[in-house]
């Protein structure tokens, strides 16, 4: 029994790195074929990463617990119309890859009869679905996959969300030493229902306010961002530094 434990405890631990792993692979293979960069790969506590789009690849720990079940990220080379269009493929690539590991597993499990290989079929799958199928919950701090990819591609207010964020995102990373954020992507975030998403909307309004030195401004947004502070998650709220 003991021994049956400890099998079943260790092979669910590996075949959860390596199902994560070549989840989050999916996304950024995805993104370097496209042209984009490497920018963040974590898998448990390790973590691959630039500090920018010009550094070099470093390796490391993932202080933020809330990562360790998984992230990859690329960012383009260069700002262009087609990003979004490619950023939709990436969100999909993820759970395909998923799919198709647990696909591969359960081809070698006719031929090695395992607990290691049983779990390797069914909790890549299990994982590909979870995260391709539109939900309302979120996994972590961002919605799953194919809630992603459904707001990026059906229309309306969360349309304008998702490529609004996604632009903003663009402009943090071209848009050199002093960046505009235009005021047209900043309303999507403070008009939406996702507090997360008014967190950012107002903390792009505060750093407009800081760029024009506009103090009146800048303390009406630092006030907004504190107002709802307690129920954002920290991983965003250390992505939004402000300079007081």
């Amino acid at each position: 029994m003991v021994k049956f434990i400890l099998q079943f405890f260790f092979s669910w631990v590996a075949v959860y790195l390596i199902a994560t792993l070549i989840h989050e692979l999916g996304h950024v293979i995805c993104g370097l074929f496209h042209g984009w960069k490497l920018y963040l790969l974590v898998v448990g506590p390790l973590k691959i990463y630039r500090k920018s789009l010009d550094s070099a690849i470093s390796i490391g720990i993932e202080k933020n617990p809330v990562l360790w079940c998984g992230a990859g990220g690329t960012l383009p080379s260069r700002k262009s119309e087609d990003n979004i269009k490619i950023w939709s493929k990436i969100l999909l690539a993820g759970p395909i890859a998923s799919i198709l590991l647990g696909i591969a597993a359960g081809i070698g499990l006719l031929f090695w009869h395992n607990l290691f290989m049983l779990f390797l079929c069914l909790v890549p799958i299990a994982m590909g679905v979870m995260c391709a199928i539109p939900m309302k919950l979120k996994t972590g701090i961002l919605y799953n996959d194919g809630t992603r990819y459904k707001r990026l591609t059906h229309g309306g207010q969360e349309e304008l969300e998702e490529k609004s964020l996604f632009q903003l995102v663009e402009i943090s990373v071209f848009g050199g030493d002093d960046p505009v954020y235009p005021n047209d992507l900043i309303v999507p975030l403070i008009d939406s229902k996702d507090i997360e998403l008014n967190y950012y909307g107002f903390y792009y309004s505060y750093v407009n306010a800081f760029r024009n030195h506009n103090e009146e401004e800048m303390k009406i947004q630092l006030e907004n961002m504190e107002r709802i502070k307690a129920s954002v998650p920290k991983t965003i709220i250390d992505d939004c530094p402000v300079n007081i």
